[in-house]
């Protein structure tokens, strides 16, 4: 259990309870109860935009186009994330499942996770780097931070941070996933606001802190679950899509030691299941349990995947969920759950979503802002994520 969660539960529920049915408004005084009691610490862009005094905003990319000091370490940021995103991609092989590497005690994770689920710099990489004893010496990603300088925040030179954002520093954090990108409109990749469309599928400005889930989410004993709900592989053909955004996420825990042993994939098209299978690469075939119907959002039901995970899975187990099925009246419960089970929040590590916000740059293809098909401003749901994240669930965006 990442911290107490009794107020917590009390707080979201009685803002629930009051809450507008488009946007699940939060109570100032119980935004601030939560802060006190949550280990999450935003990044300082995060905060920036939260407290903007414009919440009523639709422009993903205005943040990003106008002039001030603020766009200044909004492009510093982004440069730091291009670097850390070629560093990532750098890595070819898959690394083995990490957990079959740890001791019966876990007295090697050190040594395990350093070699096989830290991001390394770039020049580590390259070949024609000198001997490694002069390269960045070994990672200590996930030691505890005196609490002096802050809580929760690991005090070494060789985190996510200090080797990748070390002039922005614009990263937030939980002490069990360690660091991930701010929640920023407009709520995917920032070059989406220059480059347009070919870059809506860009999943470069998500980061997860492999090496730190390793060290403090994982162990020995873990069952790693990934819930998929949304689930076609391929529209177009039988053969295996490598843009799909789904396996490109599957195949970055793996590459970086993390192997799912169960993939639950709900779809509600219908699909033939051996098409499916073609669909998706061979290491995911024993692991896929292929649920062909759709999810219900009603909590507590047999359809709805939350009661499935909830009655199967322990805190001790490493659990992703993604949820984007393009149907309001079941997401939107879904997430609504989500923000406010605390049993949910003891049990889903990392937590995915694509939010259909009123998000200017995005009409073409969500619908217009009086069309229905969106709800809430970009500012109710950065809030939104914002608040799940300090509840201990590391949410991202989803595209």
């Amino acid at each position: 259990m990442r911290f107490s969660l009794s107020t917590l539960v009390i707080c979201i529920m009685a803002t629930a309870a009051v809450a507008d049915d488009v946007n699940f408004g939060l109570m100032s005084s119980e935004k601030s109860r939560l802060q006190q009691e949550s280990t999450y610490k935003a990044a300082e862009a995060e905060e920036t935009v939260l407290n903007m005094p414009d919440t009523e905003f639709t422009s993903g990319c205005a943040i990003w186009h106008d002039e001030s000091p603020f766009r200044d370490i909004l492009w510093g940021w982004r440069k730091e994330l291009e670097h850390y995103s070629e560093a990532f991609k750098a890595k070819k092989e898959v690394s083995p499942d990490v957990r079959r590497l740890f001791d019966v005690n876990h007295s090697n994770r050190e040594e395990v996770c350093m070699e096989h689920a830290d991001v390394k710099p770039l020049e580590q990489y390259s070949n024609t780097m000198v001997e490694q004893s002069i390269l960045t010496p070994p990672a200590l990603r996930g030691r505890e931070l005196p609490e002096a300088v802050h809580p929760t925040i690991p005090n070494d030179k060789h985190n996510l941070m200090e080797q990748f954002f070390p002039s922005t520093r614009q990263l937030s954090y939980l002490p069990d996933t360690g660091f991930m990108e701010p929640l920023l409109p407009p709520l995917r990749h920032p070059d989406m606001c220059d480059g347009g469309p070919p870059n809506l599928g860009n999943l470069d400005y998500q980061i997860v802190d492999y090496g730190h889930i390793c060290r403090n989410a994982l162990h020995k004993h873990s069952r790693t679950v990934f819930i998929d709900m949304g689930a076609t592989y391929n529209f177009e053909d039988d053969t295996i899509n490598q843009n799909s955004p789904a396996l490109r996420v599957i195949e970055s825990y793996r590459k970086y030691g993390i192997h799912f042993d169960h993939i639950y994939a709900y779809e509600a098209m219908q699909w033939d299941v051996e098409r499916v299978y073609k669909t998706i690469p061979k290491h995911m075939q024993q692991s896929l349990h292929w649920i062909n119907m759709p999810v219900s959002g009603i909590d507590g039901d047999d359809k709805n995947p939350f009661t499935m995970l909830k009655n199967q899975f322990e805190k001790d187990d490493f659990v992703v969920v993604k949820l984007d099925i393009d149907t309001p009246s079941v997401e939107r419960p879904l997430f609504q759950q989500m923000l406010k089970d605390p049993k949910l929040h003891e049990l889903v590590d990392v937590f995915y979503f694509e939010h259909h916000v009123k998000l200017d740059e995005l009409q073409p293809f969500w619908g217009t802002h009086d069309s229905g098909l969106t709800e809430g401003t970009i500012h109710e749901s950065l809030d939104l994520f914002h608040w799940l994240r300090s509840a201990g669930v590391a949410a991202h965006y989803w595209i």
